[in-house]
């Protein structure tokens, strides 16, 4: 996810513009702000919601999504097994119960594993596209008929769609990351967005210790009616969100380019790749490739990572990103016993025989021309 790849001068002319004042605000909420304002409208059109609001993080975008949506203690939240450790904090630190199922071939959310999960106590589900988009249709229809909260993290799959709509837009709720790893970056950074203006005031209010936001009042007379958290963006980062957000078109177009580039120089090969479900398009940012045995896997990730191939989280950082992995989290006090991969075994198999190969944005045909001449070398 490439962002970092294309910071330059804009992000820094774009930071710039905040010192042109003598008395420059670094406040979102501060005299003159306008960085962080504009960050959020132009991302709120880009994705086709009503509104977006921007906090500090993506585990920050996550925990204001589920705090909006009103989840509390004794909820449960349904969520993906396969997924950056970030949702499962944020839910239990709002005292809530996460219920981690299974993933099918589409490296998302089982929608069977989805139904087999809901008891009395659910209350939202955490759907998670991990860089392509999930099953939606059934997704949905699940939701509406056991009336629960949809709430999309879309942290991995910014820009990816469904049905020609983007992902992160189908929920109540839709999440994104801005971090060094993701499609675009401010260093750290995140959003919320959604069409429904209640959710969106809960969300903003929770991010900044409760505050209301009411105009033309002083933040000392801001009226507050729940506790909230510091998730605030700064306006230095909501500067460099301007920048990087207008880049991601381009940024989009070019990284699919180079997937198809790669997938056709590859398609003699006896591979497996994950292929993108009908109706949507992904970010084009992660090639997975499936194998037949965990074996093969660990034999062709050595010699990928002997030549200087990097892995992405398949199965490089697997730890933080399937549940089996989290006994932190997971264990004999949570009522779990000590081997977790037994709770998801179609999980724990699919991902133990899968690479994920990452794809930039800025790649020479010779760096492409070496990352399949790799994978060749390491099925031999």
């Amino acid at each position: 996810m490439p962002g970092y790849e294309l910071i330059g001068k804009e992000e820094l002319e774009s930071i710039s513009k905040i010192f042109e004042n003598d008395c420059p605000s670094l406040f979102r909420y501060g005299a003159g702000n306008w960085a962080v304002d504009k960050f959020e409208k132009d991302f709120a059109k880009f994705i086709g919601v009503k509104y977006a609001h921007a906090v500090s993080s993506g585990t920050a975008a996550i925990h204001c999504a589920l705090a909006g949506a009103g989840i509390q203690t004794d909820d449960e939240v349904i969520t993906s097994s396969f997924t950056f450790v970030a949702p499962v904090e944020a839910i239990i630190a709002l005292g809530a119960t996460p219920i981690p199922v299974e993933i099918d071939e589409t490296y998302h959310l089982d929608p069977e594993a989805i139904k087999k999960a809901i008891t009395s106590k659910t209350k939202a589900i955490v759907s998670i596209p991990m860089w392509e988009s999930p099953k939606m249709d059934e997704i949905l229809e699940i939701c509406q008929k056991n009336n629960l909260i949809l709430i999309e993290d879309s942290a991995q799959c910014l820009g990816g769609t469904f049905k020609q709509k983007k992902l992160g837009s189908f929920g109540q709720i839709g999440s994104f990351s801005f971090d060094m790893g993701k499609s675009i970056t401010v260093g750290e950074g995140g959003m919320v967005v959604t069409d429904d203006k209640e959710l969106y005031d809960k969300m903003a209010e929770f991010s900044d210790h409760g505050h209301m936001h009411v105009l033309n009042l002083p933040r000392g007379k801001d009226p507050r009616r729940k506790p909230g958290l510091n998730f605030r963006m700064s306006e230095l980062s909501g500067a460099v969100g301007l920048a990087q957000l207008k880049k991601l078109p381009d940024l989009l177009k070019k990284q699919q380019h180079n997937f198809d580039t790669i997938k056709k120089k590859m398609q003699n090969l006896s591979l497996y790749i994950r292929p993108v479900l009908n109706d949507t398009t992904g970010t084009g940012d992660t090639m997975i490739i499936h194998f037949k045995s965990d074996e093969q896997t660990k034999k062709v990730t050595e010699k990928l990572l002997k030549q200087g191939i990097c892995i992405k989280i398949l199965p490089e950082a697997l730890d933080w990103h399937f549940a089996g992995s989290w006994t932190h989290i997971f264990n004999e006090k949570n009522g779990y016993h000590l081997n977790l991969n037994e709770y998801w075994p179609n999980t724990y198999d699919l991902l133990s025989r899968s690479i994920a190969l990452p794809i930039k944005c800025k790649m020479s045909d010779k760096e492409i021309t070496n990352l399949v001449q790799g994978v060749i070398k390491s099925l031999n």
